[in-house]
């Protein structure tokens, strides 16, 4: 089962990926992505098991983005893919089938192919502006959302859909509104001054 919560971790300074995905799975987040950017490959090992750890304590999924070898070197439970990185066909192939995989997508054309993959859940967006992304696709906004989820259901895709990008927890109610499974999100709980209140006040208005 896709949870309705996605947690990303972020590369914030004085705050480690596993301590930020314990505030966050302290205020219930079962679903941890582990997102390192820049580092060398030792490094998001060193990182990806310390967190693991974490996920291992509180018994939520551990997700590594883009990092396919690693995630399988440690058994993750997953990964998510980027439309960048590596094709979700060749990751499903070395990881097996057991293992979750997420990708990225913008347009219902990114969805049609990812859903040629069979990829496990879809991270659509961006709803709106967000800082943790570099090279940001076109926002999508409510409206785009709505058109993507419509059309799935046309075209008969069920894979579930997690809206992604500045997602704030007024925004929730309006974007499930729009058939969308859940939300993925990470300044909102990375930046928060309580980052477990915050993630309680999520998963709550996700129910």
């Amino acid at each position: 089962m896709v949870a309705k919560l996605h947690y990303i971790t972020d590369t914030i300074s004085g705050k480690s990926h596993a301590v930020l995905a314990e505030q966050a799975c302290k205020g219930g987040a079962d679903w941890v992505q582990l997102r390192v950017k820049n580092q060398p490959e030792e490094i998001i090992e060193k990182w990806a098991l310390e967190t693991q750890e974490v996920c291992k304590k509180y018994k939520a999924r551990l997700i590594i983005n883009d990092h396919v070898a690693i995630a399988k070197k440690i058994g993750a439970d997953g990964v998510h893919l980027g439309k960048t990185d590596e094709n979700p066909e060749k990751a499903r192939l070395f990881l097996g089938n057991d293992m979750i995989i997420g990708g990225t997508a913008n347009t219902l054309e990114d969805i049609e192919k990812l859903a040629r993959f069979k990829v496990d859940y879809i991270g659509l967006g961006p709803f709106r502006f967000t800082k943790t992304k570099e090279n940001l696709s076109p926002i999508l906004g409510l409206e785009g959302f709505k058109e993507i989820t419509n059309q799935c259901k046309s075209l008969g895709i069920d894979i579930p859909i997690i809206a992604i990008g500045g997602i704030k927890p007024d925004d929730i109610k309006s974007l499930l509104g729009t058939g969308v499974h859940g939300v993925a999100v990470s300044s909102v709980i990375n930046l928060s001054e309580n980052p477990v209140a915050t993630t309680q006040e999520l998963t709550k208005k996700l129910i």
